[in-house]
């Protein structure tokens, strides 16, 4: 369950599957190592992890069925889960409209916000650029999710080894 000393966070469906990537490009490896940092402090319950239905809906759709499972092996630390219910579906339209992002992204961010996350993490530049991130934030607060901060998990895992974390 959700402990309420940790940060509950959102982990976009790449950053599950960056360490099954190819591992011979130097940045592949580091985003790899992030994501196992984050894992090491999931396990430690310094930090919750927050699922969706948007999110097993692209896990289950990997095609590599070994990636596929070992995926839904890290699915398996997800203390919260969020369903895609009529108000997370309203929200990812406005995330995609005002937000200018894809819908199924918008639909991990509207996710996220919904299920209280305060950080949205993936290594997707196009929906971790400063612009999207204040519009989600904009959005976050008219949740009442006063916190809400979308990055990188390179980025996330250097601000938490810092304490600069919020």
């Amino acid at each position: 369950m959700f402990n309420n000393n940790s940060r509950l966070i959102y982990l976009d469906t790449n950053v599950y599957s960056r360490p099954f990537d190819d591992q011979t490009q130097a940045v592949i490896q580091e985003e790899a190592n992030a994501f196992l940092e984050i894992v090491a402090e999931i396990k430690a319950n310094r930090l919750t992890l927050l699922c969706s239905d948007i999110l097993a809906f692209e896990v289950s759709n990997i095609l590599n069925e070994g990636k596929r499972a070992k995926v839904e092996d890290y699915l398996g630390l997800c203390a919260e889960y969020v369903e895609n219910a009529e108000e997370v579906l309203g929200l990812g339209r406005r995330i995609q409209n005002d937000c200018q992002v894809r819908p199924r992204d918008a639909l991990h961010v509207a996710s996220a916000i919904l299920g209280g996350a305060q950080y949205f993490l993936s290594y997707d530049k196009r929906i971790i650029r400063v612009t999207q991130d204040r519009c989600y934030h904009r959005l976050a607060k008219s949740y009442r999710r006063e916190h809400f901060s979308a990055m990188s998990p390179i980025r996330f895992v250097e601000k938490l080894k810092k304490g600069k974390l919020e």
